[in-house]
C-alpha cells in the first residue's frame, strides 16, 4: 500500500497518576464543569506536544492540584475505542506527593477525597467515575497492585 492509500487513525493520548496516601486510599478529583459530569477520576489529561507521557503525568498533577509529585511506576497503558473513527491512549502511573500541598485548580476541580476500596466501588456502582473508560480499568489494576517498572517509557525521542 502507498502512502497515498493509507488512512491514518486518530488517536488522543493521555497521562493519569494514581497518587496513594498513607492509609492505602486513592486520590481522586472532582470534576467542576458541568459537560464532565462532577464525576471523579485521577489527576490526568492529554499528552502536549514536545512531551513524553512522564512529562505529561508531572504538568497535568501540578496543573490540576499544586503539587509536585514523585512517580513510581507504571500501572498500565490502555488503548479503547474513543468512537468516530476515534482510539485512545491512556499511560496511568502510579506516584505519591513529594513536595506541597493540594489546593485543587479553580474552574476546574471542585473537589478532591481519597478514596478506599470500599468507598471506589460504591462511587463506581453509582455511575460517578469520570472517563470510566479508562479508569475503571486503572482502579481494578491499582487494587490488584499491577506494576511495572518507569524505564518501561522512554523518554521523547528527538
Amino acid at each position: 500500500m502507498n502512502k497515498e492509500q493509507r488512512e491514518r487513525l486518530p488517536v488522543s493520548v493521555s497521562a493519569a497518576v494514581f497518587i496513594e496516601d498513607e492509609q492505602g486510599r486513592l486520590l481522586l478529583l472532582q470534576q467542576e464543569a458541568d459537560w464532565k459530569g462532577k464525576k471523579w477520576g485521577p489527576p490526568a489529561g492529554g499528552i502536549e506536544p514536545h512531551e513524553d507521557p512522564i512529562m505529561a503525568a508531572l504538568r497535568e498533577v501540578r496543573e490540576e492540584i499544586g503539587v509536585e509529585v514523585k512517580l513510581v511506576d507504571l500501572i498500565e497503558i490502555y488503548t479503547v475505542d474513543r468512537g468516530n473513527d476515534r482510539t485512545g491512549v491512556g499511560f496511568v502511573l502510579r506516584g505519591e506527593i513529594a513536595e506541597g500541598e493540594i489546593e485543587p485548580r479553580r474552574g476546574e476541580i471542585m473537589n478532591y477525597r481519597f478514596f478506599t476500596p470500599t468507598e471506589l466501588k460504591d462511587l463506581i456502582e453509582k455511575d460517578l467515575l469520570y472517563k470510566p473508560e479508562y479508569n475503571l480499568a486503572g482502579i481494578e489494576d491499582w487494587l490488584n497492585n499491577y506494576s511495572y517498572p518507569l524505564d518501561v517509557i522512554k523518554p521523547l525521542l528527538k
